[in-house]
């Protein structure tokens, strides 16, 4: 009878720890976005993220017919570490890696920089209303050193690695 009694127990127990695994993730919760890496919680943004639905949404990478629409991709491999942009010497926007930006312009030429270790790095973009531009930010950390750039990727190569990237700042400059 005890036996039975465990076997039950046991049982319940299964049956209510994937109830827990089964429970649906809110796909319109704002909350800030955590960058893992090998399962670990290396760095978290301060600012909540957009929704993981805006996130969906924005890896459509469609144009808007009245702005300059850019998004700026942080690649994985640069460390656990927030990197702050800037966009036209505005306020310094937060990434972690793998984390992307879309940033909503008047058509023209932007300057765009961020800032790693003292070093600033800039880079001018241009665009006219209802294209879409992709820029990508790389870099490695290693105890002997880091390097950063603003990368030479392809957009098409950018774009997949946006893919893989989470939104964490979806914002209009209009």
């Amino acid at each position: 009878m005890a036996r039975m009694n465990f076997r039950s127990v046991a049982a319940l127990a299964c049956i209510f720890a994937l109830l827990g695994c089964a429970t649906p993730v809110d796909q319109l919760a704002e909350k800030p976005y955590c960058h893992t890496d090998r399962g670990i919680r290396a760095v978290c943004t301060k600012d909540f993220a957009p929704s993981l639905q805006r996130d969906a949404e924005a890896k459509q990478f469609a144009s808007v017919p009245d702005a300059l629409t850019i998004y700026v991709v942080r690649y994985w491999g640069d460390g656990h570490h927030p990197v702050e942009i800037s966009f036209n010497s505005g306020a310094p926007m937060e990434t972690v890696p793998d984390s992307m930006i879309r940033l909503r312009v008047k058509a023209g030429v932007h300057q765009i920089a961020f800032k790693v270790d003292g070093r600033s790095f800039e880079r001018k973009i241009s665009g006219v209303a209802g294209e879409v531009r992709l820029l990508g930010i790389a870099g490695t950390d290693w105890p002997w050193g880091s390097s950063h750039a603003w990368s030479d990727d392809s957009e098409d190569q950018v774009k997949r690695k946006a893919m893989r990237s989470r939104l964490i700042k979806d914002k209009s400059m209009l």
